[in-house]
């Protein structure tokens, strides 16, 4: 499946302590279920190429998977929400990605330069 684009797409607010990060999910069948869950609240931990934390399973439609994503991309898949912010040229060997959204143009750094444990919520954009 080619990336899923901004067609259809919902804005969306990431918010960790004072930061406030604009997103945008997608129209998958993954982003619709999550929206309905807004607002979310998880703790995250950095790894290597995201944030993530396990959580609640969604409806996924297999056929909107895909394999590797690109860098700012959300995704919820295998059990985890993640917030991508790197590893886009290694990533087509992880297979079953499920990108539910994607973190607004210039704002990528600003994801990189949080701490290492954050705690995020993901809100519907006033």
């Amino acid at each position: 499946m080619p990336h899923p684009t901004a067609q259809g797409s919902t804005p969306i607010t990431l918010t960790a302590g004072d930061t406030v990060i604009p997103a945008a999910l997608n129209g998958t069948l993954t982003a619709r279920r999550f929206k309905d869950e807004l607002p979310f609240t998880i703790t995250l931990q950095r790894c290597s190429d995201d944030y993530c934390a396990t959580a609640a399973p969604l409806e996924t439609d297999e056929s909107q998977q895909q394999s590797g994503w690109k860098n700012g991309d959300i995704g919820y898949f295998g059990g985890w929400f993640t917030i991508l912010f790197d590893g886009q040229e290694h990533s087509r060997n992880h297979t079953g990605v499920m990108i539910i959204g994607r973190v607004a143009d210039g704002y990528l750094d600003t994801v990189r330069g949080l701490d290492g444990t954050i705690t995020v919520t993901v809100a519907l954009a006033s």
